[in-house]
């Protein structure tokens, strides 16, 4: 029997993973815009540790299908909250099946594109706090990343020294006008915040006098008169890959789901109380590094979320020896 192109990945992911000795990821997102595709399959990347693949699907019966071909040939599997489809009871019906090896978490997809725009654009610009961005989009967007203009904007905003907006599919009149005017004339770069959405136009790009850098942050966001337009007078034209947010993000989850499950936590040991991971302790509470595997104290919990990093009084002394010798026999003088 001929394996499945699901099959195939799975097994590709699995076995690079094992020869490296790295930690496996799929990840399951929605295509941004409909599909008459029920699903695409992307190839196995590798980052510093971790080895994923990742897909975009239509339907449910594509979700389960994922769940099925992954499900303990790697070791996390990441779908997108931004799904066209009720996840939740998928989700519920999937981790009551007995056997499930993979560990599912959610994630979401829109905020990977967000991040990789930011990212590029601070490690492109190095001195982008003093740049002016203008973010292009569309006031009625078509594509399920429907906030991504609004949301990109927001991002933008506090790494440059003005971040301006414009809805192509809005004409602007009177001072409005003049304003966008203003904004191409003085943008020292130009996002495109659209998916699949043609949106920065050659008419506009004529107004520039700053020579700005044009950043395709939504997969065709220029048009194709804009595009050589850019190139003959020599401006850098870029568009935005989402591995490298897409690596951090899965880094993210997956340490993110490590704190909750096995460091977050509390309890007792020999009778003391003890918290762990960012559980708010009350006043004298004793702080370690991990609920599930605790090797070191970090001190005493203030009641507030804050640690005190020395005992008050002979009572905390007497807690503190007693703890650091349950869980690793450290010298009680140390």
């Amino acid at each position: 029997m001929t394996d499945s192109p699901l099959d195939k990945l799975a097994r590709n992911i699995e076995q690079h993973a094992y020869r490296r000795g790295y930690v496996s990821a799929f990840t399951i997102a929605a295509y941004p815009i409909d599909q008459s595709e029920e699903m695409t399959l992307h190839i196995t990347r590798e980052c510093d540790g971790l080895v994923y693949g990742n897909v975009e699907i239509e339907t449910p019966d594509a979700f389960k299908a994922c769940l099925d071909a992954f499900d303990g040939r790697v070791d996390y599997i990441l779908y997108d909250i931004g799904l066209p489809f009720d996840t939740a009871s998928l989700v519920n019906d999937d981790l009551g099946k007995s056997g499930r090896k993979s560990i599912l978490l959610p994630y979401s997809d829109l905020h990977v594109w967000l991040a990789s725009a930011r990212y590029t654009l601070l490690a492109m610009v190095k001195d982008l706090p003093d740049r002016n961005c203008l973010v292009v989009g569309l006031e009625k967007p078509l594509a399920r990343l429907g906030n991504f203009h609004s949301s990109l904007t927001g991002n933008l905003a506090p790494c440059c020294k003005n971040t301006w907006t414009h809805f192509a599919d809005k004409k602007p009149s009177g001072s409005d006008e003049e304003k966008i005017l203003e904004y191409f004339r003085d943008a020292d770069i130009i996002v495109g915040a659209a998916i699949y959405e043609r949106v920065i136009r050659k008419e506009y790009l004529e107004i520039c006098e700053r020579n700005p850098l044009v950043v395709d942050a939504g997969i065709g966001t220029v048009d194709a008169d804009a595009a050589s337009f850019a190139r003959e007078k020599g401006w850098r034209t870029i568009r935005v890959d989402n591995r490298a947010a897409m690596a951090g993000m899965l880094f993210s989850a997956i340490q993110s789901n490590d704190l909750v499950t096995r460091v977050m936590g509390d309890g007792r040991i020999d009778g003391i109380s003890v918290v762990a991971g960012g559980i708010v302790g009350s006043p004298g509470t004793i702080v370690l590094d991990s609920i599930d595997n605790p090797s070191m104290v970090i001190g005493f919990a203030d009641g507030t979320g804050r640690i005190r990093y020395s005992p008050d009084n002979e009572e905390e002394a007497e807690k503190l020896s007693k703890i650091r010798m349950a869980i690793g026999g450290e010298n009680p003088d140390e």
